[in-house]
This record gives C-alpha cells, sequence and structure tokens, in this order.
C-alpha cells in the first residue's frame, strides 16, 4: 500500500513556565506540522516537528522551544488513531529584568536540550474528500521533568486513508 499524509498542527501545553520561576506566567504553544507514510494498512511512520511560544505570557518573559522526531501511527478504527513521537529539541527561557527604548536586560532562568516521549491519541473527522481534521490528546514527557505536560491539539491531515 503506497501513500501519505500529513499537515499543520496547532497545540497547547498545560505546563505553567512558573515550575521554572514563580514569578513568571505562561503556557507554552506549539505550532508545527507532521507527515508520514503507510507501512501497512493500519501503521505509518513518519516525522514532525515544531515550535514554541508562550500563549498568554507577559512581557516580563522570553520563551523559546523547539523539538522534532520520528513518529509512528496505528489506526485503532476509521476514526481513531494512536501515535508515538520520539524525538530531541531545545528550549530557553528568559526573564526580562528592565527594558528602555535602547535596552533589555535580561536574566537567564533555564535553557537546554531535551530528548522525548511524547505518546498522544487522536479523533479524525473529514472535511472533504482529501482534508480531515483531527482533534489530538497526548502527554509531552521529555528528560526535562519541568516541560512535562498533558496536550491538546487540533491537526489539519492532508490526503486520504
Amino acid at each position: 500500500m503506497g501513500g501519505g499524509r500529513g499537515g499543520p498542527f496547532l497545540e497547547y501545553h498545560s505546563s505553567s513556565l512558573s515550575k521554572f520561576d514563580p514569578t513568571l506566567v505562561g503556557n507554552p504553544v506549539v505550532i508545527g506540522g507532521a507527515g508520514y507514510g503507510f507501512a501497512s494498512k493500519v501503521f505509518r511512520i513518519g516525522g514532525g516537528g515544531g515550535g514554541g511560544f508562550l500563549w498568554d505570557a507577559g512581557d516580563s518573559v522570553n520563551f523559546g522551544m523547539g523539538y522534532g522526531g520520528a513518529i509512528g501511527e496505528y489506526q485503532i478504527s476509521t476514526w481513531l488513531t494512536a501515535r508515538l513521537m520520539i524525538g530531541g529539541g531545545g528550549y530557553s527561557i528568559a526573564k526580562v529584568l528592565t527594558e528602555t527604548d535602547t535596552t533589555r536586560v535580561v536574566e537567564k532562568v533555564s535553557s537546554g536540550g531535551f530528548l522525548f516521549f511524547y505518546p498522544s491519541l487522536a479523533a479524525e473527522m473529514p472535511l472533504d474528500g482529501w482534508v480531515n481534521i483531527a482533534f489530538h490528546l497526548g502527554y509531552f514527557l521529555p528528560n526535562v521533568s519541568k516541560l512535562h505536560s498533558f496536550t491538546v491539539g487540533i491537526h489539519l491531515v492532508f490526503g486520504k486513508l
């Protein structure tokens, strides 16, 4: 069986930056994409990744996160899939101490690389013959414990089953 599927996604992470510093607020949101090819009628393999920003942060924090990895996806039924993404990435968090029109003084809070496992379930609904919308629930599990979080996402999937 040949062919492939994929498309963009938007995901909200439940983990707050207050785990790193109690004065910081904000939850990561990741925008990215994923694609895969059919390995069998019910199993697909591929890859994906994304970059993060803060959903509800104030002006007192600088944040960045990015990750990518390999994806294995198993089709449980015509509308339900289980996915596991394994990969790596990095993050950086800095607190803005002072800011003027010409200067900005920041204090590094935390940064580094990570490896992760990211299992999720997706419920998929057709929008058109080649376009589906998928609602994902997952758990982002990097080796940086303060970044562990439940995730909720919406994915556009282009291609036929």
